[in-house]
């Protein structure tokens, strides 16, 4: 058998690199279907940099949504998806951090 070299190559592509730095912001809405309030969704935001979820909600009661503990520095879009698949999902895209 003959020795081989291998490198290890980085894959920080396929992986999360959120900046830290200061988390004070947050994205927030609320949740509409033909202009009523509507509680049967699924919000997830996305790191527009990787496409990578950075996390999940469902609306609360007065079908809100949050994200708080973010970086201001942070881009990200947000898609709503209709649990009932009733519509298509919708997306907000160039969300930032307030």
């Amino acid at each position: 058998m003959k020795p081989c070299s291998r490198k290890v190559k980085p894959s920080s592509n396929l992986l999360q690199n959120i900046n830290v730095g200061p988390v004070i912001a947050k994205v927030a809405g609320s949740i509409e279907k033909l202009g009523q309030p509507y509680k049967n969704a699924i919000v997830i935001l996305y790191n527009k940099t990787n496409l990578q979820p950075i996390a999940v909600r469902k609306p609360d009661e007065n079908y809100h949504y949050s994200f708080s503990g973010l970086n201001i520095d942070l881009k990200t879009f947000v898609i709503a998806f209709d649990q009932k698949q009733q519509y298509n999902a919708v997306i907000q895209d160039n969300v930032v951090p307030k």
